[in-house]
């Protein structure tokens, strides 16, 4: 169309004389970005750093618990009346589970990682002398709060009656650490460090284990009763009560009662 004189060829609209705007806000937003990114790589760099790298860190290595194996009794002639012998535990909730190895490979086969080696104790006079042996058994919330326990964790094993629990501090040894280098998957790569585990204290009691086992004999057909047989100097050889019980069934893992 052709324009007349009142819109000549010298006039121009209001939009071209406006500058465009599309053309400033790329590059704005851009600027902002890069302000934005440039701001927070720094903060992640000079002041979240350390922090970052030391939860790397922890998510790299793992430290495991060696158990110590508590200290093994003897009675007076020297013949030892408890045994330690390989196995296992898990700690699920606060409740320490005791595994024995049957039952530890079908774990390790279904994949589980937080399996921990450690050492069962055994009784081999079982009936017999649990009530001078005594057993040991995960420590309560009760005995956590006594200062003798004030060393001790929620998983810890102790003595829980007899000779097991009178000389607990003896019988229970120090337990060492491995520090591990473990990948994404929480498999170990390799060990770091290592403090050994200290085993506990044996000790030997006056009970001879061949009168022990005569004395309890001599009681087989009683449902209920106790002796107690000592020297003229008061040291206590033969100690029976009866009922009794099998005290290997607190400390072999479930697997024990269906086994023996």
């Amino acid at each position: 169309m052709n324009q007349g004189v009142a819109f000549g060829d010298y006039i121009k609209t209001e939009k071209e004389n406006s500058p465009s705007m599309r053309g400033f806000l790329l590059p704005f937003l851009t600027l902002v970005l890069s302000l934005i990114l440039t701001a927070k790589l720094i903060s992640l760099q000079l002041f979240d750093g350390a922090n970052f790298r030391n939860l790397s860190n922890n998510n790299r290595t793992k430290t495991e618990v060696i158990h110590a194996p508590r200290g093994i009794i003897f009675d007076r002639n020297n013949t030892p009346l408890v045994f330690n012998i390989p196995g296992f535990r898990k700690t699920t909730g606060g409740k320490t589970v005791l595994i024995d190895r049957k039952k530890a490979l079908e774990f390790i086969a279904a994949g589980e990682k937080k399996l921990e080696i450690d050492s069962h104790r055994q009784y081999p006079y079982k009936e017999e002398m649990v009530h001078v042996l005594g057993f040991i058994g995960q420590i309560s919330k009760e005995e956590l709060g006594n200062l003798q326990f004030k060393d001790y964790r929620i998983s810890d094993l102790v003595g829980k009656m007899g000779i097991e629990k009178s000389y607990e501090k003896m019988l229970k040894g120090t337990d060492g650490k491995k520090l591990v280098e473990v990948d994404s998957q929480g498999v170990p790569i390799r060990t770091l460090g290592q403090t050994d585990a200290t085993p506990g204290q044996d000790i030997a009691i006056t009970i001879d284990v061949k009168l022990q086992l005569i004395t309890y004999e001599a009681l087989s057909k009683a449902k209920k009763g106790a002796v107690v047989i000592s020297n003229p100097t008061g040291e206590i050889l033969a100690m029976v009560s009866k009922p009794s019980f099998d005290p290997n069934l607190f400390t072999q893992g479930k697997g024990y009662a269906t086994s023996d």
